[in-house]
């Protein structure tokens, strides 16, 4: 079965991700398959294109334009914790891969980009979420450490100011302040109330991040009670 669908920013394709490991991208004007990512091992767990705002940093002043909808690097996850980045523009090139920490069990539901498209962040089985920075290296340059009753990361989500990174476990949302993280004095993040038990498996933040949409279940194991669809308006505060 497809656990995963992400059409392309350009909206010509669309990239699927199965159980049987297979990264695919379709061609939408004529349905048929354009290419496939081979080099997972497991479920394909996520799939994201980087922001288009990082080509136009990197871009160099007498190259044309970049396009705002094209994204030629995909970021994919699997189950078993892989985490790898494909050039589009490249089918014969290996992916880069991204190393789990020592003692990290294997575990990656969820992924996300910065708005800048420099760093990626992905969701651990042992309540942490793992932070790359593209061009450093393969191991995480940081670390965050949720409380330890949080239970494994589902779902995660990056806010427009690249500063609130939202993130889903099973006992509840929560909105980590990037920026705060290292002072030991305050608490890195806030709850956002509304979920508690089941699965988080979606979070949603639209462009402008006024809008987040959050969805979560457990296939019905426990009863329904914990089936629920979420939508939440974002204020600003200060």
């Amino acid at each position: 079965p497809v656990s995963v669908l992400r059409i392309s920013p350009d909206e010509y394709g669309v990239v699927s991700g199965a159980w049987d490991r297979a990264v695919l991208y379709w061609d939408l004007n004529t349905g048929k398959l354009a290419r496939a990512f081979a080099g997972h091992m497991s479920q394909i767990s996520s799939i994201e294109f980087q922001p288009w705002s990082a080509q136009v940093q990197a871009q160099d002043v007498d190259t044309e334009p970049v396009d705002k909808r094209a994204s030629p690097v995909l970021l994919t996850t699997s189950i078993d914790g892989q985490c790898l980045l494909w050039d589009m523009r490249a089918p014969k090139a290996l992916p880069q891969s991204f190393h789990l920490p020592k003692k990290t069990p294997p575990w990656a539901t969820s992924a996300c980009w910065s708005c800048d498209g420099r760093r990626i962040y992905v969701g651990r089985r042992n309540n942490t979420v793992d932070e790359y920075e593209l061009g450093m290296g393969s191991q995480p340059s940081r670390t965050l450490k949720l409380p330890m009753n949080s239970g494994p990361v589902t779902a995660l989500a990056m806010m427009g100011n690249s500063r609130s990174l939202v993130c889903a476990s099973t006992d509840n949302v929560r909105m980590w302040d990037l920026a705060s993280v290292e002072r030991r004095s305050s608490v890195p993040f806030q709850i956002i109330p509304g979920h508690h038990g089941g699965t988080i498996s979606t979070i949603l933040v639209d462009e402008t991040s006024r809008y987040m949409l959050t969805t979560s279940g457990n296939r019905g194991w426990d009863g329904s009670s914990n089936n629920v669809f979420l939508g939440y308006e974002v204020t600003p505060i200060g």
